[in-house]
């Protein structure tokens, strides 16, 4: 069994993902305290967790790397349990182990690593003598749904808030891990071609990581800032 995911993002008018590319606010209003409606919202879902990927985590949270002096991998890597003071938990999609937390930075909430089996004895020490919680998914990492399906049974996670990025966002849509679509669309342009989007699966050419999956509207709000928020779900049915 695994958890319910949401999908919670904010995105351009255009669907890019970064706030500090956007137009400005037509008031005047500083273009951050309108972005941080984000978090109001995110708190209205009741999340028992939020899941980001290692590069958001690095780009807002925590930025220290951790120094792989290309050791071995693991030899029996299983689950560990680490800090649990918080009522808050943050999942980090990290299958390299390439993040430290010898500086968390502030971050008070409970960390979990998901990680894939290739990670070092001495990276694994590094997280326990941090605090730091792991689970594993897979010998590559890649094998997301197994990770969920363990934050389920081994930490109770049952409703979690997928927070980007575009990549992370990307692998949970092409697993049809996600089950609700929560979008606010600031009322400003980024623009630039390339610029990541809410969704940003690698894959081939021709590959459709959507496929069989179609969103069914839940509801649709203004709120304050001229900042829409619409809510989908994830009907899933055309896969049987």
């Amino acid at each position: 069994m695994k958890p319910k995911i949401i999908c919670h993002m904010m995105s351009s008018v255009d669907g890019r993902l970064f706030p500090e590319r956007y137009t400005l606010p037509f008031d005047g209003k500083d273009l951050f305290d309108v972005v941080g409606r984000y978090f109001e919202v995110s708190y209205k879902l009741n999340g028992d967790a939020v899941i980001m990927g290692r590069s958001t985590l690095q780009k807002y949270f925590i930025s220290g790397i951790f120094e792989n002096k290309n050791y071995t991998a693991a030899i029996n890597p299983i689950t560990f349990i680490g800090d649990r003071s918080s009522e808050k938990n943050m999942i980090v999609i990290d299958s390299s182990g390439k993040t430290s937390y010898k500086d968390k930075n502030g971050v008070e909430d409970n960390i979990i690593a998901v990680l894939s089996e290739k990670v070092s004895d001495q990276y694994l020490s590094h997280l326990q003598k941090h605090g730091v919680s792991y689970v594993f998914a897979g010998e590559k990492g890649d094998d997301i749904a197994k990770a969920m399906e363990v934050l389920a049974a081994e930490f109770g996670l049952k409703n979690i808030i997928l927070e980007g990025g575009g990549i992370i966002n990307g692998i949970f849509l092409k697993a049809g891990l996600i089950d609700e679509l929560s979008l606010m669309i600031y009322p400003g342009i980024d623009g630039l071609s390339g610029t990541p989007s809410i969704f940003e699966y690698i894959g081939n050419e021709g590959e459709k990581p959507a496929h069989g999956q179609s969103l069914e509207h839940i509801s649709t709000e203004l709120l304050p800032d001229g900042i829409v928020w619409i809510r989908y779900n994830f009907d899933k049915k055309l896969d049987k």
